[in-house]
């Protein structure tokens, strides 16, 4: 693929939002409300809150299921409702069952690997989250623990990227194991590095913004990211 494919994607992704909009904004906010509970049961564990948003991130393909079935269902020209796309996890459920619980693993992980960094390499004093995440950026003594913190964020986040960006979408379009969807997802990444490090940057930094509005964006972000995502995999698999 060229480097110009991810933008195919966002514009095909964002006529497939508007196609039913009702459909694809109830996951948007479903997406949203799920986001600010797991916030919100955070909010007093500075240990707990960063790795909560990473992990957020994390399991978000697995929360996207809906909107792949919605775009699989506008590109076949099938009957398209709501409840047809939240019935899509009865197209594989074995393998969807076990793409969930890798999802969990690796948010499970993520959140331990947190805890274990901060305890280790943060000197302040106990603060609140939000006090806490502005101590470690604007004081130097703390800068080797934002290092260390991205690093090993970073490190998951792009072994769940490449794991991911394929396989969901290819779980809900085809009855294929898990494995053979793990394993096309990393063939995918492999074969089109730059086209999926830019696409991997989109997505964190429209996240991002989804994120900066206080979670309010991630109404209109999300379904927007999970139909283009859709049509990547359409794209990169035969």
């Amino acid at each position: 693929m060229g480097l110009g494919a991810p933008l195919k994607w966002l514009r095909q992704g964002w006529a497939d939002l508007w196609r039913q909009p009702a459909a694809s904004l109830f996951y948007g906010i479903a997406i949203a409300v799920t986001g600010a509970v797991i916030l919100g049961v955070t909010a007093r564990f500075p240990y707990l809150f960063a790795a909560a948003i990473t992990g957020f991130l994390l399991v978000a393909p697995m929360l996207a299921a809906g909107l792949y079935e919605l775009s699989r269902r506008y590109l076949a020209g099938e009957p398209v409702s709501l409840l047809d796309s939240m019935l899509a996890w009865r197209r594989n459920p074995s393998a969807l069952v076990g793409f969930a619980l890798l999802s969990i693993l690796a948010g499970t992980a993520w959140q331990v690997a947190s805890v274990v960094i901060v305890a280790l390499f943060y000197k302040g004093p106990a603060l609140t989250p939000m006090a806490m995440m502005i101590e470690i950026l604007v004081n130097p003594q703390h800068y080797l623990l934002f290092f260390v913190y991205m690093c090993a964020g970073g490190l998951l986040a792009a072994l769940v990227f490449g794991v991911s960006v394929v396989s969901m979408p290819m779980l809900i379009d085809r009855r294929c194991d898990l494995l053979t969807a793990l394993g096309t997802s990393v063939n995918a990444v492999a074969e089109n590095p730059l086209p999926l490090a830019l696409w991997a940057v989109i997505i964190m930094l429209l996240t991002g913004l989804g994120f900066a509005t206080a979670l309010v964006g991630l109404i209109l972000v999300m379904p927007w990211l999970g139909h283009a995502s859709f049509h990547a995999y359409k794209d990169l698999v035969e």
